[in-house]
């Protein structure tokens, strides 16, 4: 069983044979033992960022379970300085990453936050960016304003908003284009040498920013869009501990 525990959402899926089964998902505010899948299960491979469902997993998950953090067995090497502050989904998707064997790369998970991790030439996990995500963003702006309403991130159609949702809308993606950008360039260029990494998106709001990136033109900042990252890097994890 693979569970990826975030802060909106909870994906949970069922892995057999290396291939991961159908995904369900569940808001992690919801998340209880009447979620979880049942039948017979040799292993669960958690990635959590959120204590209080890591409490309802450890009381409800009945067989054994591997919590994903830096001392766990996965296959890439950590040169941070308090490797135990990085967050599960982030040691996952940097195994996934690795796994693919296009290196140097960059992950950009698009989500709550918005965190982009980096992995070297030799599959050595380096760090990464933290930045607050689209629906954050939104939310902030509607919380801290007396007149922005609340607005969800959207594709957008045109450059200019003809509202106040579609100005947020526009200002919100073109915002996460902008830094994709701009945080790969920089990447590339100071810690790369100039060696272009593959680019891996994932995240509750990667296909909108991956396809405005394209239509915008340039250079290509994002190679490819997975929506179920973190979940495959958790296969590889669970593939390595049994």
């Amino acid at each position: 069983m693979l569970i990826d525990v975030s802060n909106s959402f909870t994906k949970i899926a069922i892995a057999r044979n290396g291939v991961i089964g159908r995904v369900k998902k569940v808001p992690t505010g919801d998340l209880a033992a009447s979620k979880l899948p049942k039948g017979n299960v040799q292993l669960a491979i958690i990635s959590s960022v959120v204590p209080k469902a890591s409490v309802i997993l450890a009381e409800s998950l009945t067989c054994p379970h591997l919590w994903v953090d830096h001392r766990v067995p996965g296959g890439v090497p950590v040169s941070y300085p308090k490797p135990a502050s990085i967050g599960a989904d982030r040691l996952a998707n940097a195994v996934a990453a690795a796994s693919i064997r296009k290196l140097p790369a960059i992950v950009i998970d698009f989500g709550t936050a918005v965190t982009f991790d980096i992995i070297d030439a030799k599959g050595c996990y380096l760090g990464g960016i933290i930045a607050p995500g689209l629906p954050t963003a939104a939310s902030a702006l509607h919380e801290r304003t007396a007149l922005l309403p609340l607005t969800r991130v959207r594709k957008i159609h045109s450059i200019v908003g003809k509202s106040t949702r579609e100005a947020i809308q526009i200002g919100l993606l073109l915002g996460a284009v902008g830094l994709a950008r701009e945080v790969v360039n920089r990447i590339t260029k100071e810690t790369f040498k100039g060696k272009k990494p593959y680019v891996i998106a994932t995240g509750g709001d990667s296909d909108l920013v991956a396809r405005l990136a394209t239509q915008e033109g340039g250079a290509k900042i994002i190679d490819r869009v997975d929506p179920l990252l973190t979940l495959r890097g958790l296969l590889v994890i669970a593939e390595k501990n049994t």
